[in-house]
């Protein structure tokens, strides 16, 4: 992709240098034409196209100029940001510019988009507003920005919130050939030439099959009647859930398409399999994890310890909580002084899950909670 970029530059620089020795010519003609009491020559042509840039996939810079530059000169196709910290991407969003989160709104719909610079008179013009955001964020921050009114930014992200799998050390390196010669495929179908007012290109436009069609009506309908019943950032995630299978189903078929081998033609339907898979994952996975992630990360630091002291107990089978014990030995996550483990336990009491142990008489004073064996039952 960086082959040509160089000569694009030069010619670049080349015709910005002409535009500028004809400039000033210009001007020594308008003070000649002042002298002489003649008209003035008209000026010399348009500015040269914008600066060529070099091609991109992937950025860390969010700020909304430098994404619509790119997006203008050198992504035709989109960019990929990567942001270590997303609460802090989403708090800033209006920092720099007051239109900044109406920006990443738009970047879900991938319509042309106008970006106006208050530094430059000229407007930057998108002609398609495509951007996919990737990164990861703690549920403490991400609490703070929950109580914001919701203007559908939550729904347009596809959240994982994991249960952590036991470390263990890879026992084979991972075939990074493969995904290079997948990723290879999907940076060489380029887009369809003409039909648009840019030297990029225009769009495939890529049909669902005829048969699948049935799925995604009842899968609308299922989501329309589940939002009815939601309330708060869930209601808005199941209002996104139909089209966000509509488009993970494409990215399905692509994906499928780049990981095989041999030389198949890039997919023109979207298949029913395709659907179906994504039907399944947005209905089976990604609204789960929005409850988990809108539920979990909006509760209190106590509700949050007390689900942490529940998943050891249903793990562990005690019989009986000691505060000591938790903390010298177990030591989980969030349950390190004997204040947090005290406030979980209270609220594993109101839940029934504890009860707190009567005094010994003759014995030291213990912290101490005896265990509802009901809770041995429950899956983790």
């Amino acid at each position: 992709m960086q082959n040509d970029f160089p000569d694009r530059l030069r010619k670049w620089e080349a015709a910005s240098e002409l535009l500028a020795a004809q400039k000033e010519n210009w001007k020594v003609d308008v003070r000649k034409a002042q002298k002489n009491d003649s008209p003035p020559p008209l000026p010399p042509g348009d500015a040269p196209t914008p600066q060529p840039q070099a091609p991109r996939f992937r950025q860390n810079d969010v700020t909304i100029e430098k994404v619509a530059t790119l997006l203008a000169t050198a992504a035709p196709k989109g960019l990929l940001v990567v942001r270590d910290e997303l609460a802090g991407w989403m708090a800033g969003m209006t920092s720099y510019n007051d239109a900044g989160r109406s920006f990443w709104l738009e970047a879900y719909r991938g319509r042309p988009f106008r970006v106006e610079r208050q530094k430059n008179p000229e407007p930057i013009n998108v002609e398609r507003l495509v951007v996919a955001v990737f990164g990861g964020t703690q549920p403490e921050k991400l609490a703070e920005l929950l109580d914001e009114a919701d203007d559908g930014l939550f729904a347009r992200i596809g959240w994982f919130w994991p249960e952590p799998l036991q470390f263990r050390l890879a026992s084979e390196a991972p075939n990074a050939q493969w995904a290079i010669d997948a990723l290879d495929r999907l940076r060489q179908f380029d887009l369809a030439p003409g039909m648009v007012a840019t030297d990029f290109g225009r769009p495939h436009y890529v049909p669902v099959v005829p048969d699948a069609l049935q799925h995604l009506e009842a899968f609308g309908q299922e989501m329309q009647e589940r939002q009815s019943w939601a309330g708060g950032l869930m209601r808005s995630a199941y209002g996104k859930a139909r089209g966000l299978a509509l488009r993970l189903s494409l990215v399905f078929e692509y994906l499928w398409w780049a990981g095989r081998q041999g030389m198949q033609p890039p997919p023109t339907t979207i298949s029913e399999s395709a659907l179906l898979a994504a039907i399944s994952f947005v209905a089976d996975y990604l609204m789960p994890m929005a409850e988990r992630v809108y539920g979990d990360a909006a509760a209190s630091p106590a509700d949050r310890n007390a689900a942490t002291l529940a998943r050891w107990i249903v793990t562990a089978r005690p019989t009986e909580v000691h505060v000591r014990h938790l903390q010298r030995e177990v030591r989980l996550p969030g349950l390190k002084k004997a204040e947090d483990i005290r406030a979980a336990a209270q609220v594993l009491i109101e839940a029934d899950w504890l009860r707190t142990l009567p005094p010994v008489q003759g014995k030291r004073p213990r912290v101490a909670f005896e265990v509802n064996l009901a809770a041995w039952d429950i899956t983790p």
